[in-house]
């Protein structure tokens, strides 16, 4: 079974979430070397305006993919992997509280595992949009749920050695994990930025 994020109507223009460059700049802040840092990586990549006024709308996929590009050239990819993952979790912390309402959770974890997870990633394709900008999600169930993005905003002009969506990797597995249960674990097995065709996550517990 495969579901597309263009069942959700898109907006005309490329945009994903605020939580992709708020949720950044507090991991820069917190475990990426401090307020210092976080105001260089912005500044390298433009987007000084958004730490005067973090966003709190819909933002051009554009100035995620730039903050990205910029973390990797200032901090190295390793580096940039352990921020990006802080950054994931804290936006699946966010969309636990407030875009996941709390009976849905305590229904889906009392459903069998598969089960839940089924319903909870069809839920996400249908608002895939709103983190795959002018991307294409996709997912399939079995024999194990893997999770794909084409078009990853992450990714655009971005090459690495290594798989460089630690972001949607780790949000992903916040909100998996929530449900499912902690052994469930989130891995990046193929990247555009590596040079694949598009972004894999294969998702077990």
């Amino acid at each position: 079974m495969s579901i597309t994020s263009t069942e959700a109507a898109r907006p005309p223009v490329a945009v994903i979430g605020p939580n992709a460059i708020t949720r950044m700049a507090e991991a820069l802040a917190t475990i990426g070397g401090g307020d210092a840092t976080c105001r260089d990586v912005f500044a390298l990549a433009g987007l000084s305006d958004y730490l005067a006024t973090p966003p709190t709308r819909m933002i051009p996929e554009t100035d995620v993919a730039r903050l990205h590009r910029a973390a990797v050239d200032r901090l190295g990819e390793a580096r940039t992997a352990r921020i990006s993952r802080e950054a994931g979790r804290l936006t699946g912390d966010y969309l636990l509280a407030h875009r996941i309402p709390l009976l849905a959770q305590q229904v889906l974890k009392r459903l069998p595992r598969a089960l839940a997870a089924r319903i909870l990633v069809k839920a996400i394709a249908r608002h895939a949009w709103t983190f795959a900008g002018g991307g294409e999600f996709t997912y399939e169930a079995s024999p194990q749920l893997t999770l794909r993005l084409k078009g990853s905003p992450i990714c655009k002009e971005l090459r690495t050695r290594e798989p460089a969506c630690a972001y949607f990797a780790a949000t992903f597995e916040r909100v998996f994990m929530e449900i499912l249960g902690p052994t469930l674990h989130v891995t990046e097995t193929e990247c555009e930025a590596t040079g694949a065709p598009a972004c894999v996550f294969e998702v077990r517990w």
